[in-house]
């Protein structure tokens, strides 16, 4: 039973990681490479963005919105501060002045990203609605890149891919390995037939299908996709329409992000609980074996080096050697968290970010189901 125990726990943990993703990009190598042409005439857009004490990062990011390679009279910016307590409002509206297709919106009392999002697009005009966030400068050819995938009825939203600066530290370059193996999950995901979530700093969808998510909501980059695929209509990322941002350097501010995100799945899943119906939701495989599956592993995790910790007292050779790779495994991810001298190579680091992002997602699942302090959004 120990044995049969562990060979699950541990086959549940390479399915996730490993198997399932060469699955996906197998069953996905036969589909078309996605394109879009485009329009004859380019549609109205509004580009959304919530603020919030994000002062020092809007002039960065205005100058890229003037930078767009999109006809200007047919985009507007609106700017939604939430409760800010810096100078976001004075620095924006030195960009805004004298603009009448920029507006400024200022909200006395934070509302939470969502909340911020939705009083936006409720003054947004344009047909399209481009959602940004306010940290990250994007391409110039952003806007045009993804608004031709929306020309087709049964895509709902298109999404660019967020691009990490260069950054020598350990945990950028992890950071930016995790991302990249993320990226190419999404791109055979949207090759199939249509990704689980979005790059929150970067997608469009059009006006028309923008439902708005309840006030507390913590991801609208995975909420407003799966909204759009209980009604059937795709998601897709497009690769080439870039936002760019640093990488962490910060191991524990990236530690609470991923708390954040990891926990915040499960608020999700309890308000679309269509999502576990194979009758219902049309990647319901995929949901189960990326989405859902990677806030199951951490258990896993506990019950691979239980079973074969009691293996290995009760005289199993096997189990003894299971235990021994486990217990080598995570020596590694503390030798690297504490910054030793061997353990600084970035192939011999990845059991740390590996390690960092279960604890994550178990701290996240425990936060959510038994925390007395709710998870919220900044």
């Amino acid at each position: 039973m120990i044995m049969v125990l562990f060979l699950l726990s541990a086959g549940l943990v390479v399915y996730v990681y490993a198997l399932f993703p060469v699955l996906l990009h197998l069953r996905a190598r036969g589909c078309p490479e996605l394109s879009a042409k485009e329009p004859e005439q380019w549609p109205t857009v509004s580009i959304v963005i919530a603020a919030h004490n994000e002062a020092n990062n809007l002039p960065i990011k205005f100058k890229s919105l003037e930078e767009l390679d999109y006809p200007s009279d047919l985009i507007e910016w609106i700017v939604v501060s939430d409760g800010s307590t810096d100078h976001t409002q004075e620095v924006a509206a030195q960009w805004f002045d004298s603009h009448d297709n920029r507006k400024l919106i200022h909200l006395d009392t934070s509302r939470g990203k969502c909340g911020a999002l939705n009083e936006g697009v409720a003054q947004a005009t344009g047909e399209i609605i481009l959602f940004m966030d306010a940290r990250q400068p994007v391409s110039n050819n952003s806007a045009k890149r993804l608004i031709p995938f929306l020309l087709d009825p049964t895509i709902g939203a298109a999404t660019g891919e967020l691009v990490l600066s260069d950054n020598t530290s350990l945990e950028a370059a992890n950071f930016g390995l995790y991302w990249k193996y993320e990226k190419w999950i999404r791109d055979n995901q949207s090759r199939l037939f249509s990704t689980t979530g979005v790059t929150g700093a970067l997608y469009a969808i059009r006006r028309a299908d923008f439902r708005p998510n309840p006030q507390g909501t913590l991801l609208d980059d995975f909420d407003t996709p799966v909204g759009l695929l209980e009604q059937r209509k795709r998601t897709v990322y497009v690769p080439g329409a870039f936002a760019f941002d640093a990488a962490a350097d910060d191991i524990h501010q990236e530690f609470r992000r991923k708390v954040r995100n990891l926990g915040g799945n499960w608020q999700s899943f309890s308000r679309h609980p269509w999502l576990f119906n194979p009758k219902k939701n049309p990647v319901w495989i995929q949901f189960l074996s990326h989405k859902f599956g990677r806030l199951i592993v951490p258990w896993a995790l506990i019950l691979a080096l239980l079973t074969a910790l009691i293996g290995a007292v009760s005289g199993s050779a096997f189990l003894l050697v299971m235990l021994l790779l486990q217990l080598a495994f995570y020596a590694l991810a503390i030798a690297s968290y504490l910054d030793l001298p061997f353990a600084r190579a970035k192939i011999l680091n990845f059991p740390k970010i590996f390690v960092q992002m279960n604890a994550a997602a178990l701290m996240g699942t425990l936060k959510y189901f038994f925390s007395k302090r709710a998870i919220s959004w900044r």
